[in-house]
């Protein structure tokens, strides 16, 4: 006998899931500020303004609703219900994100799930034509920046619940930062949210002062260190802007958890007095400013994650710029050094700004900007792809297999950061590599019988699943334009699989499944 299956939610704790849909969609509220600003000084429209107050007032009355309805739910939030909320938050802010999309006719009601849902997973699949009017490309760079800041509050919240054992663990200060309990994740998400604000300051610092315009190193700071990048990069006689964004993207592929850790530990600046011990005061608090900056530099340049991406970055930037130094003729060795970096620390980053035409690139270098996208960035960044220290235990693992074979009896660990990787750990970083395989082998094999060829299902699913959106000349926004309604779905779907790296995905089906077979007699 079977009870229905709608009553295998009765446990659920509900309340829990609305609590957090609420936050999210409150604190998104103030997204809208900025377009309706724009759209009322800067263009004058009453109807840009209106296009975006109906999305902010759906959102005002949805995220109190749901934040009054999961009042007095449990102080601490368990893994089934981390897990769905994982699957909820992207699509729920992405319907409504699209609204502006449609409601300016720009974009189909399926083209502009598929353009929102890439623009809150940072995937930077850009479906508006280039004449798209401006106040819709900084709708878009504000979900990547908003669905970034998810993300990160996710990674010291939830993720941590669901896909802790899976390599995030290894993060610094992870098991002091991370906590399932409410009174301190609220705690540990102003943290984070804090951090994540400082550095898109500091972006958008660095691209005024290459001389962009107020708005667009305003879009680029966001979208550089949201990783969301796109198909906008505004034309500028100056290279600085290249380097702003190449140092933007970096930041976005580091861990920021040690960025907290940075701001945490800056000395308090000393109490203004009007005596003769102020000067002295100063200076000590400059000693240990600068005690404090090269204790963190050595904390950066000892990281294990760190170290490999440099590495990664140094030799794959000689070896393309070699080859294109002997193989070009028209462009100078500083423009070529310039390009190759840019483009590689892009996909690194899986930001996925291109600044060339990829149709006389060789295909060598495609291949490897490919790579550097199924890298990813630190874990801890907000980058997608398979995240660094997981790239470097596999490697590590490799090789201790490889001594084991010669000396069956030599015991040997794998240490990153100093510390050793207990069994268990690599044993699941090797699941999650063959759950990436798995994952990107069905969702193949699903969109090629929906309608694209093989080996462009094979180029979309890893685009979505690393979240990088195009690749060159391998993936671009007209294939997905000329895919079906259901395709776009599916594609839409995959992009929030690889954002949340899939485990929230398998926990509720995994519980589905385990709490339909408690309810039979």
């Amino acid at each position: 006998m079977y009870f229905n299956e709608s009553r295998i939610f009765l446990i659920m704790d509900k309340k829990i899931i609305a609590s957090l849909l609420g936050s999210v969609l409150i604190a998104f509220t103030f997204m809208f500020i900025i377009p309706i600003g724009y759209a009322a000084i800067s263009m004058r429209s009453f109807y840009a303004v209106t296009i975006f107050i109906v999305p902010a007032i759906i959102t005002v009355i949805l995220g109190v609703t749901l934040s009054l309805y999961g009042k007095g739910h449990r102080r601490r939030l368990p893994i089934f219900e981390s897990a769905l909320s994982m699957l909820i938050i992207y699509p729920l802010v992405a319907a409504i994100g699209m609204i502006p999309f449609v409601l300016t006719g720009w974009l189909l009601p399926f083209d502009a799930i598929l353009e929102t849902i890439s623009d809150v997973t940072s995937g930077g699949l850009s479906l508006l034509s280039p004449n798209a009017p401006y106040i819709l490309r900084i709708w878009q760079s504000l979900l990547m920046w908003f669905g970034s800041l998810i993300f990160l509050v996710m990674l010291v919240t939830i993720m941590p619940e669901v896909s802790g054992c899976f390599g995030l663990s290894m993060s610094l200060q992870g098991g002091r930062l991370f906590s399932p309990l409410f009174g301190q994740m609220n705690a540990i998400s102003q943290h984070m949210i804090k951090t994540y604000s400082i550095l898109t300051l500091l972006s958008f610092i660095l691209f005024k002062l290459a001389g962009l315009n107020f708005w667009d190193a305003f879009l680029m700071a966001i979208r550089c260190i949201s990783t969301g990048g796109g198909d906008f990069f505004p034309e500028s006689s100056s290279v600085y802007v290249e380097y702003a964004a190449i140092f933007s993207m970096l930041l976005a592929c580091g861990n920021f958890l040690m960025y907290y850790r940075f701001i945490q530990t800056l000395p308090p600046p000393p109490r203004s007095e009007t005596n003769e011990k102020n000067f002295p005061r100063a200076i000590n608090y400059f000693k240990r400013l600068r005690q404090n900056f090269l204790e963190n530099v050595k904390t950066f340049a000892t990281n294990s994650e760190v170290r490999t991406c440099a590495v990664i970055i140094f030799f794959s930037v000689m070896i393309i710029s070699l080859k294109a130094i002997f193989t070009e003729e028209d462009s100078s060795v500083n423009v070529i050094f310039r390009h190759v970096l840019f483009h590689v620390v892009s996909y690194l980053s899986t930001t996925g700004i291109n600044l060339v035409d990829f149709d006389t690139i060789h295909d060598f270098d495609r291949f490897s900007v490919f790579l550097m996208a199924i890298f990813g960035g630190c874990m801890g960044s907000v980058t997608g792809g398979l995240k660094m220290v997981r790239v470097l235990v596999l490697f590590k693992s490799a090789a201790v297999e490889l001594k084991k074979t010669i000396h069956p009896h030599m015991i040997t660990n794998i240490r990153v950061n100093d510390n050793v990787v207990a069994p268990k750990i690599v044993g699941r970083i090797l699941g999650f590599f063959f759950l990436a395989c798995i994952t990107l082998f069905i969702c193949s094999a699903l969109l090629s019988f929906m309608g694209p060829k093989f080996s462009e299902a094979v180029s979309i699913s890893a685009a979505c699943l690393t979240n990088v959106g195009t690749l060159p000349q391998i993936v671009n926004a007209e294939i997905f334009l000329r895919m079906s309604d259901v395709a776009k779905i599916f594609c839409s779907i995959i992009l929030v699989v690889g954002r949340i790296e899939m485990f929230a995905l398998l926990i509720v089906l995994a519980n589905l499944k385990q709490k339909r077979g408690h309810i039979k007699w």
